[in-house]
């Protein structure tokens, strides 16, 4: 039996800076420690699906009771090594699949 959903969040860094992977993870996981805590970052089951440092799009997995912390944290980081920068949430799925398709959106929105 499982004891919790997983949900993903789609989201887009727009900043002039070009982050890797490794500070990306960094930097979620210390706000994301310094707000809650060890025990409610632990309850989150927070992991960075994928990143694409060109572009700035990227997938995160967390749990269906945490999808608002997680969304507070990414509304709370406003710079990265000095560089400031804006992360916005494209969307919630409940599978990869799902949220895929809001970045095949954007794209189309972009053309139009």
């Amino acid at each position: 039996m499982k004891l919790y959903r997983n949900r993903y969040i789609a989201f887009k860094i727009i900043s002039d800076a070009v982050f890797s992977l490794d500070d990306i993870v960094h930097c979620f996981w210390s706000v994301l420690l310094s707000l809650f805590g060890e025990v409610g970052g632990s309850r989150t089951n927070f992991w960075l699906i994928e990143y694409t440092s060109e572009t700035g799009n990227g997938i995160l997995r967390c749990t269906h009771t945490s999808v608002d912390i997680m969304k507070s944290v990414l509304a709370t980081i406003t710079e990265l090594k000095d560089f400031p920068l804006i992360i916005n949430v494209l969307g919630i799925s409940g599978t990869i699949k799902g949220v895929r398709r809001f970045f095949q959106n954007k794209q189309l929105e972009q053309r139009t």
